[in-house]
């Protein structure tokens, strides 16, 4: 399958990055993906706008054309951010969900609803979300910052992790402070959300206070974590993202 014709509003993704004009925030025309081999193409409801997983890398792109990461849309706060994380995480999806879960068979896109149907038993499979909780602990008028060894590591900014299955949100911010740092924290209030197409997060931001605990880091995740000063941050997440309104004090 290959693109053909021009779609008006298409975004056109490889490899989690979206394809837009050189210098600008706008995505590309369907026609800059002539010539690539279409891996997926669909039209993201209720939008209406289709969404094209291409072949090859970003290592080029067409003339007056760039790639760019999705969180440079969060970050810049342009108006095309959601609908770009929802085209996302929705090719996200769907790459790892050609196949039932039930049967094997494979599933194809149902007519009316944003969803997957097995050709053979008739499994219905809609787009997963994953939540996951971000907290700014907080004590003695400071706030705590951590590196992580997997995630930017160059970056401070506020724990965070999946929740697991059976636990409250609020229950899954205390158990993941404390794996992480060792800490205790009293009442865990919620401060905002934000989706997040890497694949398929939900984030649930929330404020904790410090209770009692020394710093006692989880080696294979944080490889730093110190008491911050509001007025004496270090590099944190830019602008856009729920991580940076968390240590702002935004939300």
């Amino acid at each position: 399958m290959t693109v053909k014709g021009e779609v008006s509003g298409a975004l056109l993704f490889c490899d989690g990055q979206l394809l837009v004009r050189a210098g600008t925030l706008e995505p590309a025309g369907e026609e800059a993906g002539s010539g690539r081999e279409a891996l997926d193409s669909f039209v993201v409801r209720p939008q209406g706008v289709r969404a094209v997983a291409l072949s090859g890398t970003t290592d080029d792109a067409p003339a007056g054309h760039e790639w760019l990461r999705v969180r440079r849309l969060i970050a810049d706060e342009s108006p095309r951010a959601a609908l770009a994380c929802r085209a996302l995480g929705l090719l996200n999806w769907r790459a790892a969900h050609a196949y039932c879960g039930v049967c094997g068979e494979p599933l194809e896109d149902h007519p009316v609803e944003m969803a997957r149907r097995c050709t053979a038993c008739g499994h219905m499979a809609y787009p997963a979300i994953s939540p996951a909780v971000i907290v700014r602990v907080e004590k003695e008028e400071k706030i705590l910052l951590a590196r992580h060894v997997q995630r930017i590591p160059d970056l401070y900014t506020c724990l965070a992790g999946y929740l697991e299955v059976g636990e409250s949100a609020e229950e899954g911010v205390r158990r993941e402070v404390r794996e992480e740092t060792g800490l205790e924290v009293g009442d865990v209030v919620y401060a905002g959300s934000q989706p997040w197409p890497y694949p398929n997060q939900l984030m649930l931001a929330f404020k904790a206070r410090w209770v009692s605990g020394e710093l006692a880091l989880q080696a294979d995740e944080i490889a730093e974590a110190r008491w911050f000063d509001p007025a004496d941050l270090p590099a944190i997440p830019p602008p856009g993202s729920v991580a940076y309104r968390l240590i702002r004090g935004l939300i």
